[in-house]
């Protein structure tokens, strides 16, 4: 609907073909983005409220200012200011998980490139100690390039003074132990792994 105007703005201009919108033939949109990593950290309480503020210190957007008195400290066009978290192209939320009786720092990791899977482990590690918690795993939704475990065993390897030059499914299962990606349930990287998923 409104596709008939919309297609003549430079910024709905197609990538292939005229900019004329064909109402008997239709048109295919495709929308294309990078590849976002369903994430979880878990600690060892129950708290949402805990789990949040890890939450609001790891994410790009941070949390909000407020002042002495609890209230949102604005800025000079009445917008509240906010403080950025540590991890650029990443969005967190707490809440609390029945199933397992824990609470979790829930990611959506949008540029692996920007900020690697590691590194917004690391930084729920990091967080999670200002508050007196620790991390105790992770788990992932869905699947992940294989790239992003050979980075992270590859992270913790040099992290450990060990040696990185060994067999990729070594680096693979040092980068799964150390993100406590069993924690909560079986990791299988074959089932995980979308390179291996696909046969490529």
């Amino acid at each position: 609907e409104g596709f008939f105007k919309k297609i003549k703005l430079p910024e709905w201009q197609p990538d292939f073909g005229p900019a004329i919108f064909n109402a008997k033939a239709g048109a295919t949109v495709i929308g294309v983005r990078d590849f976002l990593i369903a994430y979880n950290v878990n600690l060892n309480t129950t708290s949402v409220a805990l789990a949040n503020k890890v939450a609001q210190d790891i994410r790009e957007s941070g949390r909000i200012l407020t002042n002495e008195k609890g209230e949102k400290i604005l800025d000079n066009v009445g917008k509240p200011l906010r403080q950025a978290g540590l991890c650029k192209a990443v969005k967190a939320i707490g809440w609390f998980i029945e199933e397992y009786g824990i609470a979790q720092v829930s990611m959506n990791v949008t540029d692996i490139n920007t900020t690697p899977l590691h590194m917004a482990f690391e930084a729920c590690c990091q967080s999670a100690e200002r508050y007196g918690l620790r991390v105790t795993g992770s788990e992932l939704i869905g699947l992940l390039p294989k790239r992003v475990l050979i980075e992270a065993g590859i992270y913790f390897l040099k992290k450990q003074g060990s040696q990185t030059d060994i067999d990729q499914a070594e680096i693979i299962k040092i980068a799964v132990k150390s993100l406590g990606l069993g924690d909560l349930a079986p990791f299988d990287p074959q089932k995980r792994i979308i390179e291996y998923l696909m046969h490529i």
